[in-house]
């Protein structure tokens, strides 16, 4: 039987951690990374201001990498590292979420809504020139 997209997605937010815009909102000066999982173009359309670029097609290639480079706490051990993903709606991050969970990390949330939440509520988003 074939599983559709959707039924993986629910199954991934099923067992990880979801976050509000709010709750992301509180946290971007706590040390946390933010990372927009979503594609080049997309990202250069608006995204969160100090958020971390990596493409879900590259996240378990990279991820590691990008937080031994990126945390400000140098004491924090990299599997705790608190990191928050985001996409578009919130389906492709809750993935990615679940995968960052199965290669170590402890501290992953996916935020509801993704971008499009996140501009409903007026929240402030980066356009690059």
């Amino acid at each position: 039987m074939l599983v559709s997209p959707a039924d993986l997605v629910a199954v991934a937010k099923a067992t990880i951690t979801e976050c509000s815009v709010t709750e992301v909102e509180q946290c971007l000066s706590t040390g946390t990374l933010l990372i927009d999982i979503r594609e080049p173009d997309e990202f250069r359309k608006g995204h969160i201001t100090g958020a971390i670029h990596l493409s879900r097609g590259m996240l378990e290639f990279e991820i590691h990498k990008l937080v031994d480079s990126a945390k400000t706490d140098q004491n924090l051990a990299n599997d705790d590292q608190p990191i928050v993903l985001y996409c578009g709606t919130g389906g492709r991050s809750a993935l990615a979420a679940q995968c960052l969970e199965s290669i170590g990390y402890k501290n992953v949330s996916s935020m509801s809504g993704g971008i499009v939440a996140w501009a409903a509520a007026h929240l402030p988003l980066d356009f690059p020139a």
